[in-house]
């Protein structure tokens, strides 16, 4: 995974912007659709912000949702859809048609994990991948610990996600007071992450150092042969994208600091 630092979050999102104004031009040109994914969430939003201004053609994008809240209206404040519809579809020109997201009140959530399977593969996968990093190194809702004793974890595509303490702590502060607890969610998989073409992995402020120290310690060591991807992933998922060529880490200089 390459690395880039920037002076601040508004700087890192003019690069993506960049990146993604040039992506979809060369799908343009190769006449394929590009299909887009991208983390919703306060970091996210100096991103939304550039793409926005930039007045960027999505008319011809295709959307999939990264991840979900379950047993909530997409509806409701706080849940992923209205995030990302508020801060970033209602400002551009996607095409609602060619937007897929979760049915997070579905009363088949196993089945509802094989629907945006199907839809992520019959589109081809994801050609752009934009996404934060948890405080305690969740990609998405893939938590720490998160496995299941017959399942890798990096081989894992989309599923239904038990919240970890540290989620369930922050959680609430998306949603209204009084909001029934949010136990679980929906999530594409690290497998579906790492098989993105081009990721880019945001994180920003310094209240993230600790967290991104903890993923330049994992690089280090897998750098040394000291440990493999896998076994840092299992208890900080982010991890999962350190071998990867095709992975961006960009920080501002505040969260870089954990990187003297």
């Amino acid at each position: 995974m390459k690395k880039r630092i920037f002076d601040d979050a508004a700087q890192a999102a003019l690069y993506i912007a960049g990146t993604v104004e040039q992506l979809l031009e060369a799908k343009k040109d190769e006449g394929r659709t590009p299909v887009f994914c991208l983390a919703a969430g306060h970091t996210s939003l100096p991103v939304f912000d550039a793409l926005a201004e930039r007045k960027i053609d999505f008319s011809a994008a295709r959307f999939i949702e990264l991840d979900e809240w379950l047993d909530i209206s997409p509806e409701q404040s706080g849940s992923c859809a209205r995030f990302m519809r508020e801060n970033f579809f209602s400002r551009i020109n996607a095409d609602p048609r060619n937007i897929s997201l979760f049915n997070p009140l579905t009363n088949d959530p196993d089945a509802e994990c094989r629907r945006m399977q199907e839809t992520l593969g019959q589109w081809g996968g994801i050609d752009y991948l934009l996404l934060g990093m948890g405080m305690n190194g969740h990609l998405a809702l893939n938590e720490p610990g998160g496995g299941r004793s017959d399942v890798d974890d990096m081989s894992r595509g989309v599923h239904v996600s038990a919240l970890s303490g540290a989620t369930l702590a922050v959680a609430p502060k998306y949603f209204p007071q009084g909001m029934p607890p949010i136990t679980r969610g929906i999530t594409l998989g690290l497998a579906d992450i790492r098989a993105a073409r081009l990721i880019h992995l945001t994180v920003f402020g310094s209240h993230k150092r600790e967290a991104l120290r903890r993923l330049l310690k994992a690089a280090a060591g897998v750098e040394n042969s000291a440990a493999t991807v896998n076994h840092y992933a299992a208890e900080f998922p982010a991890a999962a994208l350190l071998d990867l060529a095709h992975a961006e880490l960009l920080m501002d200089s505040p969260a870089a600091e954990a990187a003297d």
